[in-house]
């Protein structure tokens, strides 16, 4: 089963331009493909990688011969000739183009395992925030496409500040919809020397001293761990104010009590 990182992904322009600038740039020279998962046949319905690219063999695990040696099974997917990884050593190619959506295990294969260097291998998938899939199936893990809708509709008409200008909230900022909250601003402690007018993903920012003086109705704690920072806000920085103070990412009591205590 595809994840659905997977189909955020790829539904991007960026993912579409990225890709087709990729296949233009190799068109015509030799193309090893590694790996033969459902991802690959979903992008191939709509790239034609054999039709596009001058594809010399396809390659994964799951083309491991099972006759017990080094023979010349001959085998096809999706119209294209399969191989074991192995066989990589021996084939004729200029370019691996890796396929799967989490791509650095096949990237320490290739580099560790089968020591191949002085080659173009590129990836499908690439990650223009780090830790991006991981991140992404951590708010899926905790229905954050559901819970979101739910707090825009609660906080409607309410001022919000964010908390945390990290790579967690550029995930969110990419992949969801946080339109609907009324977002005033981003805090965090990178912006105590920030300058006038400085913005974050599109929105002012502000140190954490100054969310007082902004004075909105809710700081929704924007990072993926939280519990002590809403504690210090709580305790310290808001002390005395009536600002409320929510985790945007909400999670199951007993996940909040094992992240606290290991």
């Amino acid at each position: 089963m595809l994840s659905k990182y997977f189909y955020a992904k790829t539904q991007t322009e960026k993912f579409n331009n990225d890709l087709l600038w990729s296949m233009g740039e190799i068109k015509g020279r030799r193309v090893l493909i590694y790996g033969a998962g459902e991802g690959f046949v979903e992008l191939n319905k709509k790239y034609f990688f054999k039709d596009a690219l001058n594809v010399v063999a396809i390659a994964d695990k799951k083309f491991e011969c099972k006759c017990g040696g080094d023979c010349n099974c001959n085998k096809e997917f999706e119209g294209i000739r399969a191989i074991a990884p192995e066989q990589i050593l021996n084939e004729d190619y200029d370019v691996i183009l890796i396929s799967n959506e989490n791509p650095r295990p096949i990237l320490n294969y290739l580099f560790n395992e089968l020591n191949i260097e002085n080659k173009d291998i590129r990836t499908v998938f690439n990650e223009e925030i780090s830790d991006e899939r991981t991140n992404y199936n951590y708010l899926c893990e905790f229905k954050f496409e559901k819970t979101l809708p739910k707090l825009v509709n609660r906080l409607k008409n309410k001022t919000v500040v964010l908390y945390g200008a990290g790579v967690f909230l550029e995930l969110i900022k990419k992949y969801f919809d946080i339109s609907g909250l009324n977002i005033v601003g981003i805090a965090d402690r990178r912006f105590e020397n920030h300058y006038e007018n400085e913005e974050f993903l599109g929105y002012k920012v502000y140190s954490p001293s100054e969310i007082k003086d902004v004075n909105p109705d809710y700081v929704l704690v924007a990072t993926k761990f939280y519990i002590n920072i809403i504690e210090d806000l709580y305790y310290n920085t808001l002390k005395g104010t009536k600002i409320k103070i929510k985790p945007l990412l909400r999670k199951p009591f007993w996940t909040l009590v094992k992240e606290i205590w290991g």
